[in-house]
């Protein structure tokens, strides 16, 4: 008896080994998992200010082209030889523009707004107007590809005085070219727009030192410091950064950015110039550090936005975890015992072996989760959480109502449930044992029909039959599914916003299929929004956007989408057969709004582009196609619809 005792323990042992082995890379890889889906959305919601920065470059530079006392000046210092003069209309440019300037500055935190000569040198920058006339061309890829191959050029870059994201044009009127000009947006416009949609704590943007120290003005280079994380990477001066200054003696910030370095794996990730995200737990709280690698305009590294926040989620999952290995080793005490039954059973007397299995069920019965003995679909064993969960007395009573434990699963995203499976009850376990651990979760009602959430552990008790552990998860689900509803809706206006769109278009594309139906997209915007805003405020253009939003899901379906495109602009996803289907539809809701009431101006209009998706073409091309028909509607005249 004793060498049976001995080598059960040995098995045993080593089971338990392998468990708490594959329970800490199952932990690390799913704290991980949720540190990179922070980092995915950060980088969603960053290319898309991006984006929606480059709808105001182009716009500016438009109102540029269409300024006839702008191009005369430009044509005139091309032509110019004297320089003295040429510092005179220098002069006219930043007395005609500068006004302009600062209504960038205000509205759009453009730091530098800049002209450039044909020969690629500095012709006038407003954010320096006394330092002009360097050549920026061997400097500044954009500049040479707007200057040489008169292309605009968008993307994050060095220079002598600000890196910055930057937007450069050519500027070419009846087939001349006289220069080129830019717009650089700094750091506090993305910062305060990604703060908007994703409450970080605080955003950093540690940049490499050849891109910023090493290739501004020497005399300028008091503008930046050595950044806390690296000695290779410098942020701007605290007197130059209003969020550096905010932040630089932010005992949190400070906190979290010692003990990013402490992490084993931070700097050598740090130089490998890819997109990483450092999860910490201290003190029983969750945090997470996202580094997002910014490439300049020749596809170099330029540096790292960085976003610390708090992501107690990961303290969740630690804890979910330690449940685990905790069940896995009652689990493995359960096993240990039901061997020493079996053994005693056969070594001792029928008394003995009832007063074993009674201390044994004491022990189970004595357990939070639900534990049961079962060959699939027959229950041998049940502990008393089972029967209090479930509401029954004794197992007879429950398969009066239920052939097998499975038929409590209830069907929902990202549950095992048969009806998802389309299995049959008896293979429910082999189905669910292929499954990643992370994988293995439940959802069932209990008496009251309360639905409750569960991480299962399968462990073989004999040939035909398991040990099943239930452990309940369901506080940490909710959370889950509370912060995955927050990320994909606009604050604002609740209406689904651009991270809906990129983690959810495709799907939408396939069930518009699956029906045999296109994919109709609406774009549209309100007309004359600027002058709401300038007559009334921002907090009254504030609450026209979520009247609007709150009028069309009342005359939308319940299929259709309607997401916040930025600003004033929308997008509606619908399902349609033809491009009249969506034209229809369009030409519903503009009447619906020009009908409605507003506060405070009473009457609000919008103009609408619409397209259909086509066979063969990506739904971008759709969405630009139904963003061409917007600006043909406002250029018609506005509050129509254009397809």
């Amino acid at each position: 008896m004793k060498l049976k005792i001995a080598l059960s323990v040995l098995i045993i042992s080593a089971f338990l080994v392998l468990f708490y082995q594959y329970i800490q890379t199952s932990r690390h890889s799913e704290i991980n998992d949720l540190a990179r889906q922070s980092l995915q959305v950060t980088n969603t919601v960053y290319k898309a200010i991006i984006d929606t920065y480059t709808v105001v470059a182009e716009r500016h530079f438009l109102s540029i082209m269409d300024n006839t006392e702008v191009l005369v000046l430009l044509k005139k210092f091309k032509d110019e030889t004297d320089k003295s003069k040429k510092g005179v209309l220098r002069g006219e440019l930043y007395r005609l523009l500068y006004k302009e300037y600062e209504q960038l500055k205000k509205s759009f935190n453009v730091r530098q707004f800049h002209f450039h000569t044909v020969k690629g040198e500095s012709l006038l920058r407003f954010h320096m107007p006394n330092e002009s006339g360097d050549s920026l061309m061997d400097v500044r890829y954009s500049i040479r590809q707007a200057n040489t191959r008169f292309i605009k050029i968008r993307g994050f870059e060095g220079g002598k005085i600000y890196p910055g994201y930057r937007y450069v044009f050519p500027i070419i009127k009846d087939q001349e070219h006289l220069g080129s000009v830019e717009f650089s947006i700094s750091f506090e416009g993305i910062e305060k727009k990604l703060k908007n949609i994703l409450p970080f704590y605080a955003y950093k943007l540690i940049l490499e030192k050849r891109i910023s120290y090493d290739a501004v003005f020497a005399h300028h280079r008091s503008f930046f410091q050595v950044s806390r994380f690296d000695q290779n990477h410098y942020i701007e001066n605290y007197e130059l950064s209003i969020i550096n200054k905010k932040i630089q003696d932010d005992i949190f910030v400070n906190k979290l950015i010692e003990l990013t370095k402490q992490n084993a794996d931070f700097h050598n990730l740090l130089h490998t110039h890819k997109s990483f995200s450092i999860p910490i737990i201290h003190k029983d709280k969750g945090y997470v550090v996202n580094f997002l690698s910014i490439y300049d305009t020749t596809d170099k590294i330029a540096g790292h936005l960085v976003s610390l926040g708090k992501l107690p989620e990961i303290v969740n999952i630690d804890r979910t975890h330690d449940t685990i290995i905790q069940s896995g080793f009652m689990i493995a005490l359960i096993l240990f015992l039901l061997i020493i039954s079996l053994i005693i059973q056969r070594e001792k007397s029928q008394e003995q072996q009832k007063e074993m299995v009674s201390k044994l069920q004491q022990l189970i019965n004595s357990q939070d989760s639900i534990i049961i003995l079962t060959n699939g679909i027959k229950i041998d064993f049940a502990n008393n959480k089972f029967f209090k969960f479930f509401g029954y007395k004794k197992l007879s009573s429950f398969f009066i109502d239920h052939n097998c434990i499975c038929e409590k699963f209830v069907q929902q995203d990202g549950f095992f449930s048969l009806l998802d499976k389309n299995i049959k009850n008896s293979h429910w376990i082999a189905r669910m044992k292929k499954l990643p651990g992370r994988q293995r979760i439940v959802s069932m009602r209990n008496k009251n029909s309360e639905l409750h959430a569960f991480t299962v552990s399968i462990n073989r008790y004999d040939k035909k039959s398991h040990v099943i552990n239930f452990t309940d998860i369901s506080d940490t689900m909710l959370e889950k599914l509370d912060l995955e509803d927050q990320i994909i809706h606009d604050e604002l206006t609740n209406a689904y916003n651009r991270v809906y769109y990129n983690t959810n278009i495709s799907r939408l594309i396939n069930i518009n299929k699956q029906k045999n139906e296109k994919t109709g997209i609406i774009f549209f915007d309100i007309d004359h929004f600027k002058k709401v805003n300038d007559t009334y405020g921002h907090d009254a253009g504030d609450t026209i956007l979520k009247n609007l939003v709150f009028l069309l899901m009342q005359h939308i379906r319940i299929s259709d989408k309607l997401i916040r495109w930025g600003g004033e602009e929308f997008v509606i996803i619908s399902s349609a057969n033809t491009l009249n289907d969506v034209f229809q539809q369009a030409e519903y809701l503009r009447k619906k709004i020009e009908q409605h009431s507003f506060v405070p101006v009473k009457q609000l209009t919008c103009s609408f582009g619409v397209a259909i998706s086509q066979e063969g073409l990506d739904i971008k091309e759709t969405i630009k196609a139904a963003d061409k028909k917007l600006y043909d509607a406002k250029a018609g005249g506005r509050n129509k619809v254009v397809s």
